[in-house]
């Protein structure tokens, strides 16, 4: 015989004590006896109710919060058969534990900090369950790809943990971000404009994860894996333990994959008498290898030592063959056929070593940490070009070696007037390469020395920064910053025998006001001036072959490019928020295409300036206790000026939008859609065609929600874009194969409330050797 277990569903109702009215958003949990599990959580609606359903015959009861209200538990109660009723919990003030629910109580989804923008992901119960690289999904101004996270108009992100920086990137970072559950996650910050205490490097902004707070001892682990299927089948491993004692903690993750993709792409130069068109179809195989470890330790109540180390090693390998054609009029001169074979394998190492120096129990600590980061890329290149006339083969390797070191010194002093933070860093980078080109003769092949080159690249960079924040009154916030940075550089290429030396200092202010009219209405003002120094492949004055005639070529004379950054932002309930933005930039580091008979050849100049307007608006709102929903909006409007004559920088605009909705059919069960849509856009020289995307999947929560299963459905479009010059129009069309299936299982053990050692070292320097 079978028997089918029946469950229930069980009501109540969220009341404060003065008026006895509904609180709406107050936190509910549902604890099941005698283990006190939680079951669920949910927030409350605009009555202050709530309602769990599917609940298993048991004891619970419940319990309560909401900001500026004391904690709230019931009396414990059966459920069996029959749907039940809680009796109202009422949930008191008092000004006796304010300080302390500021801290602990419940708080909007949404929050403008002096310098940040934080998203509370424990009040998302669309990001509940889930991993963290799904989470993200749901944060205001984030845009989360196959293998890169942005802010929307910001471009790419660092990623740091608790205020120390994560260093990996790309399907790394992707791999990494799966390994931490959301469960344990309080908080995400969103820095757009970030303060002086940060490099000034760089446009993209910054997150920050910040982990719950817990000292529960022990080990905690997980291990997941992941089955994607488009044309070609890829995978992924990953494995993380956490362990906690009174005084040592740590965490280690190990993340083992293989990538496989096909790409096709167009390549058309148009408008000229002569023109080009070429197609060309890469098939590639990405395996990886990952693996940290991260050691934190209490010497005693003022101070802490640690270190993190993680190494990686990936193996990039395609192969490509591509077909050229040169046409006059309607007639085909020639066709020129590429085939060959790109590897890139990358190993790299990076150390931090830091000490945390607690100076007093107000929160003054001195934190200082030495940094070191390897990087070796062998980029080697093999192909066989022919046509009707010719026939070369051709290798042609890049092999270089990064070694990028830093040492800094950070000092919080917070005050009751005031919180003053300043410190000190020091980087350095050196970086030699080696292009060499080689030419198959007879049996072997032989060095072409007029297509190779030596180049060795030293830099480095002094730091320094003073900032300070205040509470002007219950309605005003201020901060302002101020960092200085000095570059000294040196470039030899000991094949041309050529120098070039360079030593510059700037200025990088920053500067914050906050205005909280009350508590529905806060305003915001920011204001930040950054650097983006050029990467250090793209110094490299020597060429990199695609075919006989096409080739990339390095720029040693590339200057860093500046930009002035002003937000002015609104949040409404924690619910609405609202950016508008203008930035000026200088000299733009950007590619410039030259065409000469069937030589193509792309550079690097600082040929542009450009204007920025833009705005951004988000709403996230639960429409329903079964269905979360949040959409966003975004418009630019970019005024570009060149220095060079052939460049057409036309005036223009972009657009963009997307749905984000979540559905939970039980506890155990929630659907989710995305939807996201560029319109076409026109930016400095560049129009980019209308690009769509579409995500849909579930999750399941299985033994007491400790096994996750998320199937998902993933389907993008194809990447097309025109870069207009005065003599011809450079068209290039990418399909990245984006229809993919993918299913991820994560198990989760050992104590739920354990949080090893996952701090990281701010480390920005390293992001301009990958």
């Amino acid at each position: 015989m079978l028997v089918l277990a029946q469950s229930s569903k069980i009501k109540g109702k969220i009341v404060e004590n003065v008026k006895e009215a509904g609180l709406e958003f107050a936190s509910v949990s549902l604890i099941r006896l005698p283990d006190s599990v939680t079951v669920s959580t949910q927030l409350t609606n605009e009555k202050g109710g709530y309602d769990f359903a599917d609940i298993k015959p048991g004891n619970y009861f419940i319990t309560a919060s909401f900001i500026g209200y004391e904690n709230g538990k019931s009396a414990s109660f059966s459920v069996n058969a029959a749907d039940l009723t809680v009796p109202a919990l009422m949930l008191n003030t008092g000004t006796d534990t304010l300080s302390e629910l500021t801290v602990k109580g419940n708080k909007p989804l949404l929050e403008r900090k002096i310098d940040r923008m934080v998203f509370n992901l424990s009040n998302s119960l669309a990001a509940k369950g889930t991993d963290l690289l799904q989470a993200l999904a749901w944060v205001p101004m984030l845009k989360v790809e196959q293998s890169e996270i942005s802010i929307i108009g910001k471009g790419g992100v660092s990623v740091m943990i608790n205020e120390r920086m994560v260093q990996l990137r790309g399907n790394e970072l992707v791999n990494y971000l799966k390994t931490l559950r959301s469960d344990d996650i309080e908080k995400i910050e969103i820095i757009t404009t970030p303060p002086a205490k940060y490099e000034a490097q760089g446009n993209g902004g910054l997150i920050n994860i910040v982990l719950k707070k817990n000292q529960s001892l022990g080990w905690r682990g997980s291990l997941g894996t992941s089955y994607s299927q488009n044309t070609y089948p890829s995978y992924a491993n990953n494995m993380a333990l956490f362990f906690r004692s009174k005084k040592l903690s740590s965490s280690s993750t190990f993340n083992q994959s293989n990538y496989r993709s096909i790409v096709k792409e167009s390549f058309n130069i148009t408008g000229r008498p002569s023109e080009i068109i070429s197609n060309e179809k890469r098939l590639g195989t990405s395996p990886g290898l990952q693996t940290g470890i991260s050691i934190d330790y209490e010497l005693n109540k003022h101070n802490n030592i640690g270190l993190i180390y993680n190494i990686s090693d990936n193996k990039s390998n395609t192969t490509f063959n591509n077909s050229y054609s040169f046409v006059t009029g309607s007639s085909i001169d020639s066709v020129l056929n590429t085939t060959g074979k790109f590897s890139r394998p990358l190993f790299t190492q990076t150390l931090n070593i830091y000490h945390d120096f607690k100076i007093d129990s107000t929160g003054k600590k001195l934190t200082s940490s030495v940094n070191f980061f390897m990087n070796n890329p062998e980029m080697k290149n093999d192909f066989i070009s022919e046509s009707e006339n010719t026939c070369a083969s051709v290798q042609n390797n890049n092999l270089s070696k990064y070694n990028i070191w830093s040492v800094q010194s950070d000092l919080t002093l917070p005050y009751k007037w005031a919180k003053i933070e300043t410190g000190i860093k020091l980087a350095h980078f050196n970086n030699n390469a080696n292009v060499e080109y080689y030419n198959y003769l007879g049996e072997v092949f032989i060095l072409d020395k007029t297509r190779s080159n030596e180049f060795d690249y030293t830099e480095s960079n002094l730091a320094s920064y003073f900032s300070m924040e205040s509470e002007l009154s219950k309605k005003w916030e201020a901060k302002a910053g101020l960092r200085y940075e000095y570059t000294l550089l040196e470039g030899y290429s000991p094949t041309l025998d050529q120098r070039n030396k360079r030593n510059y200092g700037a200025l990088f202010p920053t500067a914050y006001i906050v205005y909280k009219a009350n508590k529905n209405h806060v305003f915001s003002l920011n204001y930040s001036r950054r650097i983006n120094r050029p990467s250090l492949n793209s110094l490299n004055p020597f060429a990199y072959y695609t075919n006989n005639y096409t080739y990339y070529t390095g720029n040693p004379l590339l200057l860093p490019s500046y930009s002035n950054n002003v937000e002015l932002n609104y949040l409404y309930k924690g619910r609405f928020s609202f950016t508008v933005f203008q930035q000026h930039t200088s000299d733009i580091i950007s590619n410039l295409t030259t065409v000469s008979g069937p030589t193509l050849v792309t550079s690097r100049g600082n040929f542009l300036t450009q204007n920025n307007l833009g705005a951004y608006l988000s709403f996230n709102r639960s429409l329903f206790k079964w269905w979360d929903h949040s959409i966003y909006a975004s418009f630019f409007y970019a005024s570009p000026k060149s220095k060079i004559a052939t460049i057409s920088t036309p005036s223009g605009t972009s657009a963009s939008f997307g749905i984000n909705n979540s559905f939970n059919a039980t506890s155990l069960l929630t659907f989710y859609l995305n939807y996201n849509h560029n319109l076409p856009s026109t930016d400095r020289n560049v129009y980019t065609y209308r690009q769509r995307s579409l995500r849909m999947g579930a999750r399941i929560k299985l033994l007491d929600n400790n096994l996750i299963i998320s199937p998902a459905y993933f389907l993008g479009t194809v990447s097309k874009y025109d870069f207009h010059y005065s003599e011809f129009v450079q068209t290039t069309a990418t399909d990245y194969n984006y229809n993919t299936f993918t299913l991820s299982l994560t198990y989760s053990f050992g104590r739920s409330k354990v949080s090893g050692n996952n701090k990281d070292i701010r480390f920005d320097e390293k992001r301009r050797a990958q």
